[in-house]
């Protein structure tokens, strides 16, 4: 049986996508070794990231092999603006590696390049991403009202959208998408988001942005 391009995708991104999450900054963020302004900073660049991919998601909302990943709901750029403010983070530093990632995102010319880079995030969100929210809750006391990053509760349940979500990966090439490049590009993401992640770990380990 020919393997469905969701779990192809899957499994030819596994290993890196299983070095970014093994990033310090990362681990020590989950595992409660950091600080509310440490998950405030990881806030920060994401306010720089978010609203260039909505945007460039809306830039292809039109074209057929993207149309199907569209979805306003996952818009998480308001939430984030938000979280940021409630937890007074809106000044702290942009990592270069944030600002380098928001202009790849600029230079997307492709909706196989744009689906990557959803993919990567909003399916990363609405997956291992919820274990963020829980644990940001429990080991840095952080309130609901600054984790709605998080809340994903306009898509209705997770695990269904999120099969429907793969379904509609495995409709790619029939919509006249070139598999492949999708590959090649969430391998991309992936590698942007570890250059952001090493940019903040050493942030933190030289304590530039944790609490007094």
């Amino acid at each position: 049986m020919t393997e469905q391009f969701s779990a192809r995708l899957k499994s030819s991104t596994a290993a890196i996508h299983d070095e970014v999450e093994h990033t310090t900054f990362m681990v020590d963020l989950m595992e409660g070794r950091l600080d509310a302004r440490a998950y405030a900073l990881l806030l920060r660049q994401y306010d720089v990231i978010y609203p260039v991919l909505e945007a460039r998601s809306r830039d292809f909302a039109g074209d057929p092999v993207f149309a199907p990943f569209h979805d306003a709901l996952l818009f998480r750029s308001d939430c984030i603006a938000a979280d940021l403010a409630a937890l007074e983070g809106t000044e702290l530093p942009v990592m270069p590696s944030a600002n380098a990632y928001a202009s790849h995102l600029e230079s997307l010319d492709s909706p196989e390049q744009v689906i990557a880079h959803h993919y990567t995030r909003y399916l990363g969100d609405l997956s291992g991403g919820q274990a963020i929210g829980t644990l940001m809750r429990r080991h840095y006391a952080l309130p609901a009202t600054s984790l709605t990053m998080w809340d994903f509760t306009g898509i209705g349940k997770t695990k269904p959208y999120k099969d429907a979500y793969r379904r509609r990966l495995d409709e790619v090439a029939a919509a006249g998408g070139d598999e492949q490049i999708v590959i090649d590009e969430t391998m991309e993401a992936f590698r942007l988001n570890g250059e952001l992640l090493v940019d903040l770990t050493e942030a933190t380990e030289r304590r530039t942005v944790t609490v007094a």
